[in-house]
This record gives structure tokens, C-alpha cells and sequence, in this order.
């Protein structure tokens, strides 16, 4: 693998601050960095199997390596435990995590679920799980992660004293509510707790109970003897600490601020929307001491809009000329040929989109300007495009009766920024996004409108607008994630497994550094990587503190 490159230590900062405070809907909704990977820090942020001389050693039952929705919960699970815990945490605070600041977790049995006379069992969610991703991930620890699902909501609120509330089913579950919220105003949807209002009870809790926190601090390689880990060497400025421990819990969120792990797992350039603290350190390190590698590679991607990182603000749900791009539209990639059914971008934006995305890797939405017309004039593109409840039922539930604003307006200026182009002819605007296949392309489609039926990707007719009255559109657009999947395959216990498929003494993984929950493409649960942190980390940390006794 190669070395990470993390961002520059003054964006670093800066966005740090800014993930605090961001929230969203399926992950996420932050403020993403224009740019994440500078040449300045690279070998800063390179992780190395060789352990240096320590400036100081701490001792603990278990080390956890990030204080995120993973780490956090982990802590709390072996302090009930009785277990003498250290958290090490990258950022300043238990709030700067995805964790922290995503809209809510999956969950199945809470008693939200049960006081609203929700039928959701264990067995159907766990089923749908497993053959959404094809039986591909560890089906113990899946089961174990949603039968905890319910208890962690409900501890939230009952033992943290975090408001949790029901958030209605958009993406079709089949439930009135398949995942919670953090709303504190059950009468305003917009007052979620985030950042350390939602997890700085548990960590004021697990402090009570003997943990120690310590923040701005990074784990960067795991002390290994005879096979066995026995620590975290970590680095805080210019110090190093170890901190030796017989169990060490690894889960510092994935890899989403790697520009160039991202790059290498997945092809092309994604825009990260949550957490950029998240490098890869874990995985790397894990990997380092001899764990294996998941088959499970993807994102979970931008459900609300299109991405471009040279845009101001790099996405938004408002903003016409970003919104356009997960309403149905055409797509092409960068020859000008159709890649997918853009019905199922449209419909599961969430769970289907971010692998979408990724097939199109830099890819274009083409309009015409009656589509645009017909967006400016005030019609919501639920709408527009159709009316159809059964292809499109989360247009339906996201989109209706919400049309945008300043739809020209919004186009004119990406137009002027230079990330969307406009032509007179569809031949000019081939040349000019040079997708010379784009005219034939275009051609073949509207024949494809006027019959009403696609017959490349048989994609719902409520999509098919043709583009055929000028001037023309290219809004060019990128992948967007709030969370990457794929990491270190682990036992069902969470254990890392080394080549042999044998678990690694005292060597635990959770989070999103974690391979063996998440599918890809992500599953159409909303919340699932929520709960498979929060979960995960309550396993961990169960497992790890038992097999200390045994």
C-alpha cells in the first residue's frame, strides 16, 4: 500500500474545526476542504512498523486508538467492563469525529421503534443485510452489530441523557422509521445534538469510571511481541508515547482525508464531505502488523447532490447547479457515453449512488434549457420528472413540493466558475467538455424519449426529458463520500485475522476502519454505517475486555 498523505497541518486544523459543526442526513452534511493532500506533511503523516524510543509509557487493560463513534462506544463497553481504559484521540475533542456530527444510526428494536408499533425484527433487517451484499461480509458480526442496534439508541437517551427521536423512512425500508435521529425540539428537525453535546456524556461517563482521554494525540504503530500486540506507539507533537496494553482497539474512521488511498482504491478523485482527520493510519497500521485486508471497497456517497472541488462550498442540496445531478438526468462519463441507470442514482441516492458515481469517475449531467426552464419556473423536480411514486419514492418523500431557487442564477455562476458549460448546439458542447461521443449519445436518447422507453439501461420513462432545445448544459461533477468502506477483515469477534485467517492476540477492529460490516455498494439502510460504528465499537469492546479474562 502506499504511504498516506494526509492534509496540510494549517487545513488540518481548520477543517477539524469546521467537521464539528456539521451534520447531515444519511452520514453527513459538512463542509468539505477544496483541497486535502499536501506534499508538505506526506512524511509526517507516513506510518512506519518500526517502534522508536518512547518519551513516555502508559499502561492501561486496553488501549483504544480514536474517540469517534467507534472508540467512543468501545470505551464505555469495557468500562462496564471493570477494564482500565486509555482513549487516544487525534483531535481536540470527542466531538470532531463522523460519529459525532452524522444525522443518526440504523437500528432495529429500539423502544422508539417499539412505542410507535413498528414490526422491524432482528431476522428481517439482518436477512436484507446479508443478501444485499451478497453474503459477502461477516454474517455473526452482523447479526450481533443490529441485535446491539436498538439497546445503543436507547441507551443514548435513557443512560447519557442524548434526545433521540424517529427520522422517517426515505429510501424505502418498508418501515415507518428504520433509523433514529439526536433531535433535542421534537418540533424542529434542525436541533440535533452534535459534536460533544451528543458524545460528551459518554466520554464525562466512561471518565467517571476510570478512562483517560488523551486528544491531539495520533496512533501511528502497533508494538508487536511474538506475534502479539501489546501496545500503541502514538505521537503527540514532538513526543512519543507508548502506551502498552494486553488488548488494543483500532478505529480512527477510515481513510476519507487520503486523496491519494482514496485514489488508489477506487480509481479516481473523491471529494471527502465528512471527517478529513481520517488518513488511513489504522488500516495501515493493522495491516503493518500482519492483518489482512477486506474484498469490500466503496463509499458511502453524497445522497443530496452532485460534488465538483472546484466549486464554492463543493456541494449543495439548494443549489440547482449541484442538485441536478442525482435528479435523473442524463449522465455521461468523460467520453460522452451513458454509464448507468440514472433512475437508480435518482431513487437510491444514497446506497447506489456512491457506486455509481464511481463507475462515471468524473462525469457529466446534460440538460437542455427547457429542463432548466422548467426548474426555474418554480415546479419541484418530483414533478417535472414524472410524478412516479413507485420508480421514484424518495423524489416523492425528499423532493415534493421543494422546488429550488435561483435555478439560472445558480447555473449562470458555475457556468462562470467554469465547472458547468453551456453551448448553443450539443456539438459545441461536446468539443467543448471534449466527449466528441456525446452528439451521437445525445441523439440515441432522445429517440429514446420520444418512444418513452431507454433501451441502453431501461431506465423509468418518468426520467426520459429529452435534451433538444438549446442552449445546452454539462454540469461536470465528481464522487463525494461521507464515509469510506473497506478496511481490515476481522473475525466476527472483531479481531484482526492475520494471512492464515488466524486472529491476532490482544488486535481488535472497529469503525470504518473496520472491512467486515459494510458492503459495497453501501447498504440502502440509512444509518447503517452509524450503527455498524456504534456497534461495532460496543463489540469491540465487549470482546476485548472478555478475552482479557479468559
Amino acid at each position: 500500500m502506499k504511504a498516506n498523505q494526509g492534509i496540510s497541518r494549517r487545513n488540518f486544523l481548520a477543517l477539524g474545526s469546521m467537521a464539528a459543526l456539521a451534520g447531515g442526513a444519511a452520514s453527513l452534511a459538512a463542509c468539505a476542504p477544496s483541497k486535502v493532500s499536501s506534499d508538505d506533511d506526506k512524511k509526517a503523516n507516513e506510518p512506519s512498523a518500526e517502534v522508536k524510543p518512547a518519551d513516555e509509557t502508559m499502561e492501561c487493560d486496553i488501549a483504544i486508538v480514536g474517540a469517534g463513534g467507534a472508540g467512543i462506544w468501545a470505551a464505555v463497553e469495557a468500562c462496564r467492563a471493570g477494564k482500565n481504559v486509555i482513549v487516544i484521540e487525534k483531535g481536540q475533542d470527542v466531538g470532531v469525529g463522523n460519529g459525532a456530527i452524522a444525522g443518526g444510526p440504523f437500528m432495529v428494536g429500539s423502544k422508539l421503534q417499539q412505542d410507535a408499533g413498528i414490526d422491524f425484527s432482528v431476522e428481517e433487517a439482518f436477512n436484507h443485510i446479508m443478501e444485499y451484499g451478497h453474503w459477502s461480509t461477516n454474517a455473526a458480526a452482523i447479526k450481533k452489530a443490529v441485535e446491539l442496534s436498538g439497546s445503543t439508541v436507547d441507551q443514548f437517551t435513557e443512560e447519557f441523557g442524548v434526545p433521540t427521536g424517529l427520522r422517517p423512512d426515505n429510501y424505502g425500508a418498508g418501515h415507518a422509521s428504520v433509523r433514529c435521529n439526536f433531535q433535542s425540539d421534537p418540533k424542529d428537525s434542525k436541533t440535533q445534538k452534535k459534536g460533544v453535546d451528543r458524545m460528551g456524556p459518554l466520554q464525562q461517563w466512561a471518565e467517571s469510571n476510570g478512562a483517560r482521554f488523551v486528544f491531539n494525540t495520533t496512533g501511528k504503530t502497533l508494538i508487536m511481541e511474538n506475534g502479539i500486540c501489546t501496545g500503541v506507539q502514538c505521537e503527540q507533537e514532538s513526543k512519543i508515547i507508548d502506551v502498552k496494553a494486553p488488548a488494543v482497539i483500532v478505529c480512527t474512521g477510515g481513510f476519507l482525508g487520503n486523496t491519494d488511498m482514496m485514489q488508489e482504491r477506487f480509481g479516481t478523485f473523491v471529494n471527502p464531505l465528512g471527517s478529513v482527520l481520517s488518513i488511513g493510519e489504522g488500516i495501515d497500521m493493522v495491516q503493518a502488523a500482519g492483518g489482512q485486508l477486506s474484498t469490500q471497497w466503496g463509499i458511502a456517497g453524497n445522497e443530496f447532490s452532485g460534488s465538483n472541488q472546484n466549486a464554492e462550498g463543493i456541494w449543495g442540496k439548494k443549489n440547482a447547479a449541484f442538485a441536478i445531478g442525482i435528479y435523473g438526468t442524463m449522465l455521461v462519463n468523460n467520453q460522452g457515453r451513458r454509464f448507468s441507470n440514472e433512475g437508480k442514482f435518482a431513487n437510491l441516492p444514497l446506497a447506489l449512488g456512491g457506486a455509481i458515481s464511481l463507475v462515471g469517475g468524473q462525469y457529466y449531467a446534460i440538460v437542455d434549457q427547457a429542463y432548466v426552464d422548467g426548474l426555474n419556473s418554480g415546479v419541484d423536480a418530483w414533478t417535472l420528472c414524472g410524478s412516479d411514486s413507485e420508480n421514484w419514492r424518495t423524489g416523492e418523500m425528499t423532493l415534493k413540493d421543494k422546488p429550488l431557487e435561483n435555478v439560472q442564477t445558480d447555473i449562470d455562476a458555475a457556468v462562470e466558475a467554469g465547472w458547468v458549460f453551456k453551448a448553443d448546439s450539443v456539438e459545441a458542447l461536446a468539443e467543448a467538455i471534449s466527449a466528441p461521443e456525446l452528439v451521437e449519445t445525445v441523439e440515441t436518447y432522445n429517440v429514446y424519449c420520444s418512444e418513452g422507453k431507454d433501451e441502453q439501461f431501461y431506465k423509468p420513462a418518468c426520467f426520459l426529458q429529452p435534451v433538444a432545445e438549446g442552449p445546452f448544459y454539462a454540469m461536470q461533477y465528481e464522487p463525494s463520500a461521507w464515509v469510506t468502506i473497506g478496511g481490515i477483515r476481522t473475525n466476527d469477534r472483531l479481531q484482526a485475522i492475520d494471512s492464515k485467517g488466524l486472529p491476532i492476540k490482544g488486535l481488535y477492529v472497529a469503525g470504518a476502519d473496520n472491512g467486515t460490516l459494510m458492503s459495497a455498494p453501501y447498504c440502502d439502510y440509512e444509518g447503517y454505517s452509524l450503527m455498524c460504528a456504534y456497534s461495532g465499537g460496543r463489540m469491540a469492546g465487549m470482546y476485548a475486555a472478555e478475552d482479557i479474562e479468559a
